[in-house]
């Protein structure tokens, strides 16, 4: 009577495990992505013809590990589903003439995300359970080439 439970258990804890390990590997990617970005030449300047080409070199850096692709970090986690941002923020000069940061004007935050759902080892499956969804994102300050 109690095996059955201990292998419930058992897997459980082990389909658990995977699901964090894969988390991990997707918080990795978006994290390498975000901070790619952060330190191209020109981040975020939509009129550079090498912004796309960053782009596209960020997501698969996410997936991969490299920018010249090879394996997925995760099974079934394509570049479409790293989604990035690039978002303005404006540093104005208070009354003493400082900034709150060190920068221009303007400060560009360059935020990394994905959302996909896991592919798991089938335990959820089994038990007639939604596998999880893996959501996961990172932002990073623009500083630029360095």
């Amino acid at each position: 009577m109690l095996i059955p439970l201990l292998f419930v258990f058992l897997f459980g804890v082990y389909e658990f495990s995977w699901f964090f390990y894969q988390q991990h590997l997707a918080a990795i990617g978006v994290r390498d992505a975000a901070r790619y970005l952060a330190r191209v030449s020109n981040p975020c300047d939509d009129r550079s013809a090498a912004w796309p080409i960053e782009q596209a070199n960020a997501r698969t850096l996410a997936t991969t590990g490299s920018i010249r692709g090879s394996a997925a970090r995760i099974k079934g986690w394509t570049t479409p589903m790293v989604v990035l941002r690039c978002t303005a923020i404006s540093n104005p000069a208070g009354p003493t003439g400082l900034r709150a940061y060190r920068s221009g004007e303007v400060v560009y935050v360059i935020t990394a995300s994905t959302s996909f759902v896991e592919s798991s080892l089938g335990f959820f499956g089994f038990l007639h359970l939604t596998p999880p969804v893996i959501s996961v994102s990172h932002s990073e300050r623009a500083i630029g080439s360095g």
